[in-house]
C-alpha cells in the first residue's frame, strides 16, 4: 500500500483555493515554492499552466489533484505497477478549514477509481494539531461524516480496504516525543473506532514513532505508548528520515526485533520504506536532496531490508509526496531552476516510472 496526500490544488481549478500545496502563500511564482520535485505532467488529461519559466524559456504546467482525470490516472498507474492501493491522508486540520471540501473530492475520487479499478483504498488520519479531548472528538466525528454521509464503507463499492471484515482505519504519528498530542486522546479514538455499537469494529492501523519499541529516540519514553500499541491490529513505524544510507544494517536489526515484538504480542506489522528525501523548498535552512535517490540505490535498500525480514505487508511513502521529496510517482527529468528554487531532477539513467516498478516487483514478492 501506498500513502496518498492528494493535496495539490491549481490556481482555475474547480477547488478555487489557489495553488495549495505547491506553494507557502497559494500563489505560485519564481521565488515561492513548498516543493522540491517537479512531475512529469505528459500523461495528465488536466493541467495549469503556472508563471514559472523552464529552462528553455517555455511555459510551465502543473496537476490538480481536485481533477477527477488525476485520481484515475493515478489509481491506473497503480493498477498498471501491481500496487494494491493507497492510504488516504486525512489531515486534522483540513477537516473544517478551507480545504475540507477539497480533500473530500479527493476521497470520493480515488474511492470511485479505486473501484473502477480493482485498487484498494483506507482512510488514514494524520492526527498532527490534536491539541484538547474536544480535538479528538471531531476525529470521531469525522469518522461518523464519512460511514453516514459519504458511505465510504458501504458494500455497494468494493474499494474500501477490509480486514477480516473489518474496514481499516489508520492514525499516524502517536507518539511522537515533540508532539503536543496527549496519548490519552488517540486512546479515546481508538475506543471508539474498536467499540463503538454503530461505528466501530475497525481494524487500526496505528502508525507510531521509528523507536516506538525502545521508548527513545524519537519516541516519547512513556509506556502508555505501548498499551495503545497491543489496541491495534497493525503497528507502523515512521521511518521517513530516520533511515538513512550509514543505518541500513541497523534497520534490518530493527525490523526483525519490531516483527520479533509483534509476534510475541499477536499484532501485525506494517513497516514504512521510501525512495529519498528533500524539503528545501519548503524549509530554507535544509540542504536541497538531503537524502539523494543515487538512481534508486536507497529505495532498493530498503526494499532489501523488509524482503529479508519476510514481512507480509508494505506501506510505501509516499504515492505523491514531492513536498518532501518522497514521491514513487512519475517525476520529471527536466524540471525548472528559477535560481531562487530549485529542484530535484529525477535521474536521467533510469525511466519516470522506476519507482512505481520497484514497488511493483515488492507486491510480486510479498504475494509469494
Amino acid at each position: 500500500m501506498t500513502g496518498y496526500q492528494g493535496w495539490f490544488a491549481a490556481e482555475g481549478d474547480s477547488a478555487n483555493i489557489g495553488w495549495y500545496h505547491y506553494a507557502k502563500d497559494w500563489k505560485l511564482d519564481s521565488k515561492v515554492s513548498k516543493f522540491d520535485m517537479w512531475p512529469d505532467t505528459k500523461e495528465y488529461k488536466k493541467t495549469y499552466k503556472t508563471k514559472i519559466i523552464d529552462k528553455e524559456g517555455k511555459p510551465t504546467y502543473l496537476f490538480s489533484s481536485n481533477d477527477a482525470s488525476t485520481s484515475e490516472l493515478h489509481v491506473k498507474w497503480m493498477r498498471d505497477y501491481g500496487i494494491d492501493g493507497a492510504f488516504i491522508q486525512r489531515f486534522f486540520l483540513a477537516l473544517w478549514d478551507g480545504t475540507r471540501q477539497h480533500h473530500i473530492k479527493v476521497l470520493l475520487n480515488m474511492m470511485k477509481y479505486g473501484d473502477k479499478y480493482g485498487r484498494a483504498m483506507s482512510v488514514m488520519y494524520d492526527i498532527g494539531g490534536i491539541k484538547t479531548e474536544n480535538d479528538a472528538d471531531k476525529i470521531i466525528e469525522d469518522w461518523k461524516f464519512l460511514v453516514d454521509n459519504l458511505k465510504i464503507t458501504s458494500s455497494n463499492g468494493k474499494a474500501y480496504l477490509f480486514n477480516n471484515n473489518k474496514p481499516v482505519v489508520g492514525l499516524i504519528i502517536v507518539g511522537l516525543n515533540d508532539s503536543e498530542t496527549k496519548l490519552s486522546y488517540i486512546d479515546k479514538i481508538m475506543n471508539f473506532l474498536k467499540n463503538d455499537k454503530k461505528y466501530g469494529n475497525c481494524s487500526i492501523v496505528l502508525g507510531v514513532p521509528y523507536f516506538w519499541r525502545t521508548l527513545n529516540g524519537d519516541s516519547v519514553s512513556d509506556p502508555q505508548l505501548h498499551s495503545l500499541v497491543k489496541k491495534a491490529d497493525y503497528i507502523m513505524p515512521w521511518s521517513v528520515g530516520r533511515v538513512r544510507y550509514d543505518n541500513f544494517s541497523e534497520n534490518q536489526k530493527i525490523l526483525i526485533d519490531d516483527l520479533e515484538w509483534c509476534k510475541k504480542n499477536k499484532l501485525e506489522y506494517l513497516p514504512v520504506i521510501y525512495p529519498g528525501f528533500s524539503w528545501h523548498n519548503l524549509k530554507n535552512s535544509e540542504p536541497m536532496n538531503q537524502i539523494p535517490r543515487k538512481s534508486g540505490a536507497f529505495y532498493q535498500n530498503m526494499i532489501n531490508n523488509v524482503e529479508k525480514a519476510k514481512v507480509k505487508n508494505v506501506y510505501v511513502a509516499m504515492f505523491d509526496e514531492i513536498d518532501e521529496g518522497t514521491a514513487i510517482f512519475k517525476i520529471s527529468k527536466n524540471p525548472p531552476d528559477t535560481g531562487f528554487m530549485r529542484f530535484v531532477a529525477h535521474d536521467k539513467n533510469i525511466p519516470e516510472d522506476y519507482y512505481l516498478k520497484l514497488t511493483g516487483q515488492l507486491a510480486k514478492e510479498l504475494k509469494k
